[in-house]
């Protein structure tokens, strides 16, 4: 199975990041870009290219388990960025900044750890915390639509669950197979 562990915004923030997508979306109709859908906006703290499907109640369990131990997070989406550069991108995202950025690249390192002990075999990328807006098949001039992006910011708000995600690629769709609660949430 091909799935990621996931931070997910609220319904009220992903409204606000289309809000400001849309006339950037429309201003790009016909360039090469495949801007992502609202549904699948989300931040990957640690993701699985195939994970052993009869051991997916264990790993939820664990993330359970994890997930008690945490406590929520506030943070906001705030700036923009591109994988590999501006110049040659591939990837456009919106950014997770400050204090928030480094509690979520822990929580990643923390949950590659418990995918590798259940049995996964999680990508061992460097971590940034990013909510992926748009994709193209070939590397892209972008300097401009960046700076655009970079404009963004939304409300602080929180963290209350880390969710497993299943991928189907083809499709482009992203199914949730559970969400873990932090206490207090």
């Amino acid at each position: 199975m091909r799935c990621f562990l996931a931070m997910i915004p609220p319904a009220d923030v992903i409204a606000g990041i289309e809000r400001f997508l849309e006339p950037r979306r429309t201003a790009s109709q016909g360039s090469p870009w495949r801007w992502t859908r609202p549904s699948s906006y989300h931040v990957t703290l640690a993701f699985m290219a195939g994970y052993p499907d009869q051991r997916t109640e264990e790993l939820i369990q664990g993330l359970d388990a994890w997930a008690q131990r945490r406590v929520p997070l506030t943070m906001t989406v705030a700036g923009a960025g591109a994988f590999r550069s501006p110049e040659r991108a591939k990837v456009l995202y919106l950014s997770v900044p400050g204090e928030a950025a480094v509690r979520l690249g822990e929580w990643s390192q923390q949950l590659r750890a418990l995918v590798t002990h259940h049995g996964g075999s999680p990508d061992g990328a460097g971590f940034t915390p990013h909510l992926t807006v748009a994709r193209a098949s070939r590397a892209q001039q972008a300097g401009r639509l960046v700076q655009a992006l970079d404009t963004y910011a939304s409300a602080a708000f929180t963290v209350s669950e880390v969710a497993l995600v299943e991928s189907h690629l083809g499709e482009r769709r992203h199914d949730v197979l559970h969400r873990a609660s932090l206490p207090g949430a």
